[in-house]
């Protein structure tokens, strides 16, 4: 009877078929290895070698912490000798009394003197008393070394180096009386100490010939310097290097005093005690390297089961990407797998659709770009090119396009008999068809002033009805355009004028009061009967006339705050007179811009500007007079400041 084994859905399959299997697993193992290719041995080399390097790099770091602490020991059992010296010198003043002859024969020295021979071998205590005009050395009776001239009043305790040799030096001095005790206490760095260090640090201490240390020394090969500091179980000693002080100079300087051989059983042992029972740090470390060696090997049968979708998949989008970058959006690469994989190339053609889009989109902006600049450049050549020449008055107009074209206009026509037409409108919307309005508007007005007859030229609301009816639903129902007709009488100083829903004039006369001249019609092209009424003022010398659309006062700054009606009559009641109708346009629209800096313009900014000049003269009522009757209707003489 045929073993029976459960398949993974539950069922049963016979022993035969699943040892059948084998081949095919090892067959498809070899082709997904075939498809891996050499990617994924790369990968896994440069995995391999780079846990090879971290664990050299780890494995030199620890030989020099180990070397490192070796030689910091016995630095540190130095320094504690270095504390523990400071107090002899301290205790034989205190012990050698007052000044006396032989301080050495006194009974309370003997039993110090012999504590520091056994506690410090080799080491000599110089007793020195100077007394006016001579100096007695005690203790023993020879010369101690000269105290140098850096050496503090307060005295010194460290390490030193005299004449090549390395001590641990102790100077006291004390003023007694009449004369001055000097002691110095030195115990030189030799092999009796060396013994004792070693016996302290519980390793080899050994004592060399004191010399200089340098970092990079002239005759040390890179090869001495990695075998002797960074390779383990070499043979090199550590050097045991000392900051002393060169008691000539005072200058500090860097000594080798003794060598050490490295233990790392001794270090390894200190550091196992840190925990709560010895070796509990290395199991910890065995499990933790346990856990790495597995996590490593997963990421190794992860990458060759993965590879063969992995390489696959890069190959594919590297293709496609060769493409797009050359300029072929239509490219589309075939989707094979699915998961991430299969997203990620479905989410590049997703991509390179949108980027074909776009680029339709953009050549398509890019022509209509094109041709707005051609109707910018036609739209400039609408606007006076040439400001009228007027005698007696200046008049002037300046206008920017919130888009690239607008639609507000202004035009000065020549009506005849020193009579001039100053015409300012604003079509209602913005763009193109607003543009195209404005150009409708202009020759339809050019056109009525070309064929108006004398009784039409004399009743400017006549013209504006006219313009009304050629204008009313020739663009829709919804299109219209507030406008303010004037004739200006440069004769007679008269102003007559239509306003057909536009925003209200500013008029400013010569003594700074405003009026300004209301609507009284509804705009052109709302209606095709509507009537208009015309209106007459007197403008005096110095009085300024300051007609705008709604754009200058709607302007908003950074915290939505509108420019206004208020402040463009204090702007224009600000500027001082005789600057003329080009000048005053200037400013307003720079005092505008600086108000809405940083924002974006919501509509079409225009401002005409009509200014009759004042009479200047200042010489005298004799000049006054004779300026005013060469302008016999405009015969008030104004006093302006020189």
């Amino acid at each position: 009877m045929p073993l029976i084994i459960p398949d993974y859905r539950g069922a049963t399959v016979p022993s035969a078929l699943a040892i059948n299997s084998r081949p095919r697993m090892r067959y498809d193992f070899r082709r997904t290895w075939g498809r891996v290719r050499w990617k994924m041995v790369a990968i896994i080399t440069f995995t391999g070698t780079s846990a090879i390097l971290i664990a050299c790099l780890a494995v030199a770091a620890l030989n020099v912490v180990v070397r490192r602490e070796s030689a910091n020991v016995v630095e540190k059992q130095i320094q504690v000798l270095v504390q523990v010296s400071q107090s002899v010198a301290p205790a034989i003043l205190d012990h050698a009394g007052a000044c006396m002859e032989q301080p050495a024969s006194s009974s309370n020295l003997r039993p110090l003197l012999a504590y520091t021979d056994e506690a410090f071998p080799q080491a000599q205590a110089f007793l020195t008393v100077e007394r006016a005009g001579s100096i007695q050395y005690l203790l023993p009776k020879i010369d101690p070394p000269t105290l140098p001239d850096w050496l503090p009043k307060t005295g010194f305790a460290g390490l030193v180096v005299d004449r090549g040799q390395l001590e641990i030096r102790n100077v006291l001095a004390r003023q007694r009386d009449a004369c001055r005790v000097t002691v110095t206490f030195n115990l030189p760095l030799g092999p009796e100490l060396a013994k004792r260090l070693s016996s302290a640090a519980n390793m080899e201490v050994a004592t060399v010939s004191p010399r200089p240390f340098h970092v990079h020394s002239a005759n040390q090969q890179i090869l001495r310097t990695m075998e002797g500091n960074f390779l383990p179980g070499i043979a090199r000693r550590a050097a045991v290097v000392l900051t002393v002080r060169n008691w000539e100079t005072g200058a500090p300087e860097d000594w080798i005093a003794y060598t050490v051989r490295t233990s790392y059983s001794n270090t390894f042992e200190d550091v196992a005690r840190l925990g709560s029972q010895l070796g509990n740090w290395v199991w910890l470390l065995a499990g933790l390297s346990l856990m790495v060696l597995l996590l490593d090997a997963s990421g190794v049968w992860m990458c060759v089961h993965f590879g063969r979708n992995i390489a696959t998949t890069i190959d594919a989008l590297s293709s496609a990407a060769r493409q797009i970058a050359s300029g072929n959006f239509a490219w589309r690469t075939p989707v094979h797998s699915t998961g991430q994989l299969g997203d990620l190339v479905s989410d590049f053609n997703e991509m390179a659709i949108a980027l074909e889009r776009l680029q339709n989109e953009e050549a398509v902006k890019l022509r209509l770009e094109s041709e707005l600049q051609v109707a910018r450049s036609v739209q400039e050549y609408l606007y006076p090119r040439v400001v009228p020449t007027l005698r007696g008055a200046t008049v002037s107009g300046r206008t920017l396009a919130a888009r690239t074209i607008g639609g507000d206009l202004y035009d000065f026509f020549d009506l005849g008999q020193d009579r001039i037409g100053i015409l300012c409108a604003d079509v209602s919307g913005k763009g193109i068809p607003a543009a195209l309005m404005m150009a409708n508007l202009q020759a339809v007005a050019r056109a009525q002033l070309g064929v108006k007859t004398d009784s039409l030229a004399a009743q400017p609301a006549q013209f504006v009805e006219a313009l009304n009816q050629q204008l009313a639903g020739r663009f829709g129902d919804n299109r219209y355009a507030t406008l303010f007709w004037a004739e200006y009488n440069t004769h007679n100083a008269v102003l007559m004028y239509v306003n057909a829903g536009h925003p209200s004039p500013i008029l400013l006369g010569s003594n700074g009061e405003i009026k300004r001249l209301n609507s009284g019609g509804v705009p052109v092209g709302m209606f095709a009967d509507a009537r208009f009424t015309s209106s007459e003022l007197q403008m005096g010398p110095g009085s300024r006339l300051v007609i705008f659309t709604d754009g200058l006062t709607d302007a908003q700054n950074a915290i939505e705050e509108e420019f206004g009606d208020e402040r463009l009559m204090d702007s224009s009641r600000t500027i001082a007179p005789g600057i003329d109708a080009k000048g005053v346009a200037d400013i307003l629209m720079q005092t505008v811009a600086q108000f809405s800096v940083g924002t974006e313009q919501l509509d079409d900014t225009t401002v005409v500007v009509l200014d009759v000049t004042p009479l200047s003269n200042t010489k005298g009522t004799a000049a006054c007079a004779a300026e005013a009757q060469s302008r016999p209707l405009l015969d008030t003489c104004v006093t302006l400041p020189s």
